[in-house]
């Protein structure tokens, strides 16, 4: 994906020299970028570590990541998130 520069804007008027971009993050990319966040869902992972849906699946079903389901009760069709911290803490047990 191309960047393209404002062309209106002076590096000094951007603070710094760099370009701006024109392109807006993705909503998935925009919530996993913030520090804060208590969980994400499959798409977040995904923008955020590279972890796509079916592997997030498989960790949470060793244990190695944790998650909640949110559904109504006797819904069949509900929304998953995974807990960011659980997604941390075995991010740096497989850099060991």
């Amino acid at each position: 994906m191309k960047v393209k520069s404002s062309p209106d804007v002076s590096a000094a008027q951007n603070g710094g020299g760099h370009p701006t971009t024109t392109h807006p993050l993705s909503e998935a990319a925009a919530r996993a970028s913030r520090p804060d966040a208590e969980f994400v869902d499959a798409r977040g992972l995904a923008a955020g570590w590279g972890i796509k849906r079916s592997l997030a699946y498989a960790l949470l079903a060793e244990g190695a990541i944790e998650g909640v389901s949110l559904r109504r009760r006797g819904q069949l069709r509900g929304k998953r998130l995974f807990k960011v911290d659980s997604v941390r803490a075995f991010l740096a047990r497989c850099s060991t």
